[in-house]
């Protein structure tokens, strides 16, 4: 079941985010698809006239994407690659052995703009570095304490849950500026520094706390 409509406001985004950090390959994948449903939904309702006429709630994720792409609330490369994504987590609901490989996952990544692809890769490369360097002070006999509450985290760092887990927060990440855009120009607020800091809000808690808006990203 998707998140209703009613529920958007009171979503508690990042509490989404601390649970996905220590989320294994699966739990990226069950996780960020109701995370990017969420958003689907909010940026779609910002081109609609009247988007109470749909119900939401009883609305499909695969329908979702369909009116966001019909009304461009987002773009071609990104349809694609959410719509695999949505491939993948349907797969994982009829197969009970099902498991995601390394290679799906590039998949969906490349079926996203150039941009998109370069800024998953770093957000990956960035998490595996962690584990990199772990392996590092291993082998070179350094002791490292490690806080207990990041142990999970470093746990399920394998380089299909990172790349997942980048794809995730970049689809997140467009769909928030895209739409938290559309809301703070339709508020009625003619002071710049109002409406960017009415962006940067909007921004902080439809991501988690992960992003905040800067032009030019």
């Amino acid at each position: 079941m998707g998140i209703k409509s009613a529920d958007l406001n009171s979503v508690h985004f990042a509490e989404l985010v601390d649970a996905l950090r220590d989320a294994d390959d699966m739990g990226v994948l069950l996780r960020g698809h109701l995370w990017i449903e969420a958003l689907l939904e909010y940026v779609t309702r910002t081109k609609l006239e009247r988007p109470d006429a749909i119900d939401w709630g009883n609305a499909r994720f695969e329908h979702k994407l369909a009116l966001a792409e019909a009304t461009a609330a987002v773009d071609v490369p990104l349809v694609r690659a959410i719509r695999s994504f949505n491939r993948l987590r349907n797969k994982s609901a009829h197969e009970i052995l099902f498991t995601i490989d390394l290679d799906q996952v590039k998949t969906l990544v490349g079926l996203t703009d150039e941009s998109m692809r370069a800024s998953i890769h770093r957000i990956a490369d960035e998490q595996l570095e962690v584990v990199r360097q772990l392996e590092k002070y291993e082998a070179e006999g350094v002791e490292v304490d490690i806080a207990p509450d990041v142990l999970p985290y470093l746990r399920v760092l394998t380089p299909t849950r990172t790349l997942l887990f980048a794809f995730v927060v970049c689809a997140v990440r467009s769909l928030a500026i895209d739409g938290a855009l559309e809301v703070a120009f339709d508020s009625g607020e003619s002071e710049p520094k109002s409406i960017f800091r009415r962006i940067d809000a909007e921004m902080e808690r439809l991501t988690g706390g992960l992003f905040r808006y800067q032009p030019g990203q």
